[in-house]
């Protein structure tokens, strides 16, 4: 048959080649790939989007079940078809696997991944979240455990770090445990990745939990004054400042600035 109508498989899944990925590398004169350019001193990241401005509209950027849809899946086949062990690649077929129900090779793909770049802190936060919505919270407990082994030595540490982290500290705050909770929101707050979801998420704590209203609404504050705004978390902040506070023209701007912002 003509190359248009052919197909390979991964996984018992037939890829059409007309669906293939349109930035793939070409050979080069001597048959071989060319490697693909990374940033010095930064882990790879293989992971697919529908577009490189999706990650940034969502409440949390490397949350795989955010970022992945069914659309992508002939994609994710073939990058996994050229790099059978990339974690990343793994972590998002596990995700997909997910979606359509079959948790049990969800699940092996999501171990694998973890397994192919230990350091891989959005694998161990997708499979974390998979056992989560799966309903297994002693597992859920196991791995974003172990997870926690890999990141939290870190000095600094990065977007996918504290995505993680903060998963770990959600989890652990609806599983009762606060004193713990409260150390692992902190951790993120003082040294990761500034991002309105992790501020924001602590602001909440402190303020729904300790009963803090003065602290939590500060962590608010930021978490709604990041650029490019967040409309929940300014929406958040704007309701704070309706309630605690009793500032309805404050509570306005804070509305509109989403869509008064310029970038």
């Amino acid at each position: 048959m003509g190359c248009c109508g052919s197909k390979e498989k991964y996984n018992g899944e037939d890829v059409p080649k007309s669906q293939r990925l349109e930035n793939r590398p070409t050979n080069d004169v001597n048959g071989k790939q060319p490697q693909r350019q990374q940033p010095p001193n930064k882990r790879k990241n293989n992971t697919i989007r529908k577009g490189a401005a999706s990650a940034s509209q969502q409440n949390n950027p490397t949350s795989l079940f955010e970022i992945t849809d069914l659309s992508l899946k002939n994609d994710i086949i073939e990058g996994l078809q050229e790099q059978p062990q990339d974690s990343d690649l793994l972590a998002q077929y596990g995700v997909l696997l997910s979606m359509e129900g079959k948790n049990k090779e969800a699940e092996e793909s999501l171990r694998k991944a973890v397994e192919a770049d230990s350091d891989n802190s959005r694998a161990w936060q997708a499979y974390g979240e998979f056992l989560e919505r799966t309903n297994n919270p002693k597992k859920a407990k196991e791995v974003y455990g172990e997870a926690y082994k890999h990141a939290a030595p870190k000095i600094a540490l990065d977007e996918d770090d504290s995505s993680l982290l903060l998963s770990y500290a959600i989890f652990i705050q609806k599983s009762g445990d606060i004193d713990k909770a409260e150390k692992l929101y902190k951790r993120i707050v003082t040294s990761g990745a500034r991002s309105s979801e992790s501020l924001g998420r602590y602001g909440l704590f402190l303020l729904e939990v300790k009963k803090d209203v003065e602290k939590g609404g500060v962590y608010l504050k930021d978490a709604a004054d990041i650029d490019p705004p967040s409309p929940e978390w300014c929406t958040r902040y704007s309701n704070y400042l309706k309630t605690y506070k009793k500032d309805e023209f404050e509570a306005t701007k804070y509305q509109k600035r989403v869509s008064l912002y310029v970038n």
